[in-house]
Order: structure tokens, then sequence, then C-alpha cells
């Protein structure tokens, strides 16, 4: 008897924290099923925003320029109003200043590198040639092959950062504001890379691109309007602030319903069968979807390596953000400049509908980060 007290003694430790390891791996799972469920559904309601879209246009219900007038309010009203609420929700702090300059060099370094990435895989994609038909047919084929390459290419790099990506964060990180704030500083290198890059892209001529489109927009004019009430918010009185951001959460809320019911008007205009004959739309998916924000997070852990200092906020924002579906503007600029909107379409949809799946699944990783 005293000899098995004596061992228990001896071994107590040890039984005490394999014990302890046990509860620490079991809850960790049960935390990251809840995670996963969490965004799952988060993201599902998201998307079913798109359903009232979608029935209204069939059964007609919505005049012909529905959809531009759609696009009006989200582009000039809700979606600055976003980005200040985003701002309004967080007191200024001195570290953040520098999160969000990191955010800013992120978001350009990483649209930059997807569009070469998208630019190589769709090279492979050999041109359609008509049959003998004449020289006039053939060239047609090749030139739709190559607006739908195009197309491909900046449906890859351009995500719905604006839109769908501060909804995204404030449903799945409703305890991190700094995040929305970064995120608001991403969509800045966005419109950057979005109006050389992209419109480069679409043209194939030089020309098109535009520096003042990038700085002088929407979403830059809210950024110069959140900035200074960001700072000073704090010798703002409550009295005064508390209802402007009432009044500015208000419009900021509509951003996501209009964005989905505007996607569900899309939807119904095209043929469901459509989205998965093309094998190009699936690469979009898979470039946009997996493997943008994949090589986004393991640079930005390599990064850290070098300087353990890097934020967690500013990885995970980065992650996610860049794991967000093809942007709307790939159709704005399809439209714009003459381009495949028959594709811009179908990549806009097919990616907003598999992100239902993918973005909780890569949530997962945010466990390791």
């Amino acid at each position: 008897m005293q000899y098995r007290r004596r061992l228990y003694e001896k071994y107590r430790f040890l039984v005490s924290k394999r014990l302890i390891l046990s509860a620490a791996v079991e809850y960790n799972v049960l935390v990251m099923q809840v995670d996963f469920l969490t965004s799952l559904i988060s993201v599902g309601i998201m998307i079913a925003l798109a359903v009232p879209g979608f029935i209204l246009k069939r059964l007609n219900m919505l005049p012909e320029k529905a959809v531009a007038a759609l696009v009006a309010v989200l582009i000039y009203v809700s979606q600055p109003f976003l980005t200040i609420d985003s701002f309004l929700e967080k007191d200024y702090q001195p570290q953040l200043l520098i999160g969000m300059g990191i955010s800013f060099a992120l978001s350009l370094f990483f649209h930059a590198l997807i569009f070469f990435i998208a630019k190589l895989a769709f090279s492979f994609f050999k041109d359609k040639r008509a049959p003998e038909n004449g020289a006039e047919d053939a060239d047609a084929a090749i030139g739709k092959t190559d607006a739908e390459k195009r197309i491909c290419v900046i449906a890859s790099f351009m995500g719905n950062v604006g839109f769908m990506g501060i909804p995204v964060m404030k449903a799945l990180f409703p305890e991190n504001p700094e995040m929305l704030i970064y995120t608001a500083v991403f969509i800045l290198g966005f419109n950057i890379a979005s109006w050389t890059l992209g419109v480069y892209t679409v043209t194939g001529d030089r020309k098109n691109i535009s520096f003042k489109r990038a700085l002088l927009n929407p979403p830059t004019a809210a950024l110069a309007v959140a900035l200074p009430l960001f700072f000073f918010k704090s010798y703002i009185p409550a009295d005064v602030m508390t209802p402007v951001s009432s009044g500015v959460g208000y419009l900021a809320d509509m951003t996501l319903p209009l964005s989905m019911m505007i996607l569900g008007i899309r939807l119904a205009e095209i043929r469901f069968k459509s989205l998965f004959t093309d094998a190009k739309v699936y690469l979009v998916c898979f470039i946009k979807l997996i493997a943008a924000p994949l090589i986004c997070l393991g640079i930005t852990l390599l990064i850290r390596l070098a300087f353990p200092s890097l934020e967690r906020s500013v990885i995970i924002t980065a992650y996610i953000v860049m794991a967000m579906p093809a942007a709307s503007l790939s159709l704005t600029f399809a439209e714009m400049f003459d381009g495949d909107r028959a594709t811009a379409v179908k990549n806009t949809i097919l990616t907003t509908l598999l992100s239902v799946i993918t973005i909780p699944i890569l949530m997962l990783l945010c466990s390791f980060v």
C-alpha cells in the first residue's frame, strides 16, 4: 500500500499534465468547430441575402435600370459610410498607425503578386481557333478567348474587399474593431492595383491607366473623412458623436444587403448551368479563393519570423480579405472597356457562391496564427 502511494506521488504530476494537455486539445478542437460553424453560418446568411434580388428579377418586378440605381447607392453612399463607420468603432492608438501602414504595403504587394501569378497561369490557355470558315471568324474566336483570359486575370487578383470584406470581418471578428480599420486601408491598395494593373489588363493600353481614379474615388474620399474623425474623436463631445455614429451606422449597414441583392439580380440574368462549363472560371476560383489567401498567409508568417512584433490581427486581416470572392469591379471594367461581360458575371457569382465553403474552412487556420 505504501509502495503504491509513493508511486502515485512520484508520477502524479505526469497524470495531471496529461489530463491538462488532453483538455487543452479537446478545447482547441471545440473552438475550431465553433469558429467553423460560426463563420459558415455568417457567410451563408450573407449569401442568402441575394435571394430577394433573384426572386424579384425572375418575377420581372424590377425595372431595367434597377441594378444601375442600386450600384450607384452602393458605391456613392453605403460603402463610403461603411469605411467611416469602421474607424468610428475604435479609439485612436499610436500602434494602429503602424498596422495601417503595414496593411497598405501588404495590400499593394499581394495584389501585384497574385496578378502576376494569374497572368502566368492563364497564359497556358491556348486561343480557340475557329474552323476554316474564313479569317474573320478565326480572328473573332481568338479575340473572344483573349478577352475571357483578361477578365479572368483581373478576377483572380481583384477581390470583393469593399462590399463584402468589411461586413465579413465585422461578422467574424466582432471583438476586434482594429481589423475593420486594417481592412479599410487594405481597400486603398486594392483600388490602386485595380485602376492600374486591372485596367491595363482589360484594355492592353497604358493610356487607360488612371492614377486619378485610383486615388480619387468614393472609398478614398471616405478615408479622407474617416481619418480626422479617427484621430480627433476623443475631442468631440459624446452628445455630438453618438448621434453621428448612429447615423453613419444606419447607412453603413446597407452595404451588404445591397451588394448581395445586386448579386442575386445578376444571378437571375444568367443560365445557372453556364457557371460550371468553363475551365477558366474554375481556375479563377482556385486562385482567388484558395491559392491567394494561402500564399498571403505563408508570406506574412515568414515576415513575422523576421519581425516578431508583427500584429496577429494584421496577418489575419490580410489573409481573410485576400480570400474574398471576385470583385464586381471586374464586371464594371468589362462594361467600361468592352471586355467579356459574361465571363465577368460568371467569375463573380461562382466565386461568391463557393466562398460560403472556402472562407469557413480557411478560418480554421486562424487558430494557428
